[in-house]
């Protein structure tokens, strides 16, 4: 990726690109596998038909994790900053939407605001997960800091 890095290049408004995620059962059942997050909701359609969950809601298909969505979103800052130009270090996240087998997620952020304080220069970006509807999935607030 080449976009600015150093602290007085990065400007607000800036975006991030982010990737397109084709999501499909496979992807869903690894990442219960390597999150040991085997809840009948990431794999289990008859679970699914015969649950209800707060508010009556019932979910379409089974979903992928939350932590799935988290990591792509995580990914918009690591895939700037690292290895050299800074870190991310924090992402709020809030989850809109469910991510179902079958949807192409897109992941992007922006630079919304910048403050250098006595211990560092820093970035807060906003990411965004949207489906091919062009549904909000997930939103969030990342803080970078950058080294340069």
């Amino acid at each position: 990726m080449d976009l600015p890095t150093s602290f007085d290049a990065v400007t607000v408004g800036q975006e991030l690109p982010g990737p397109v995620v084709d999501v499909d059962r496979g992807m869903i059942q690894e990442f219960a596998t390597a999150s040991f997050d085997h809840n009948p909701l990431h794999w289990d359609n008859a679970f699914l038909e015969k649950t209800t969950f707060a508010g009556d809601k019932q979910f379409d298909d089974v979903i992928g994790h939350g932590l799935m969505t988290y990591s792509l979103m995580a990914r918009v800052m690591t895939d700037w900053l690292w290895p050299d130009a800074g870190e991310h270090r924090r992402l709020e996240t809030r989850f809109r939407r469910p991510v179902y087998p079958g949807d192409r997620i897109s992941i992007a952020g922006r630079v919304v605001d910048k403050r250098q304080t006595r211990k560092g220069r820093f970035v807060v970006c906003e990411i965004t997960v949207s489906n091919q509807k062009g549904e909000t999935v997930a939103t969030g607030e990342a803080l970078g800091e950058l080294f340069a």
